[in-house]
């Protein structure tokens, strides 16, 4: 039994498979996407300065991605960030500031994501608990 014709018949299908799995993989590595930080929903109706609290923004959107403080305020910055290698990246943050008694000063949105910059908003979270009957 003899092995020399069938390997030269299958050597050159061999090598051309293993060029295209590289080819393959360095094109989706190319197009990787990283994500950082946790989604959150756009629209802001929600938030109610002086009565959104601490604990509701919490049991809404979990821990925040970073804490702070800006002129002696402190503050909770929610982070989404979606990195591509290869196209466009999108971030959104939304930062509140806090009043002494933990409820919600102020905040800012920012968006580079397509829907928010066309005013497209999803849907907003569920109303925090003490806010049901405002």
């Amino acid at each position: 039994m003899s092995f020399g014709r069938l390997s030269v018949r299958v050597l050159p299908v061999v090598r051309r498979v293993g060029q295209v799995l590289a080819l393959s993989s360095i094109l989706l590595g190319a197009s990787a996407c990283v994500t950082q930080g946790n989604y959150f929903p756009s629209d802001m109706a929600w938030i109610k300065p002086s009565q959104t609290k601490q604990t509701d923004v919490r049991s809404l959107l979990g821990d925040p991605h970073m804490v702070g403080s800006s002129g002696g305020t402190p503050t909770w910055t929610y982070g989404y960030y979606r990195y591509k290698l290869i196209g466009p990246s999108f971030t959104k943050e939304l930062k509140l500031f806090w009043n002494p008694d933990q409820s919600i000063r102020n905040y800012s949105f920012n968006s580079s994501f397509p829907e928010d910059v066309r005013g497209e908003r999803r849907a907003a979270p569920a109303k925090p608990a003490s806010q049901v009957g405002r």
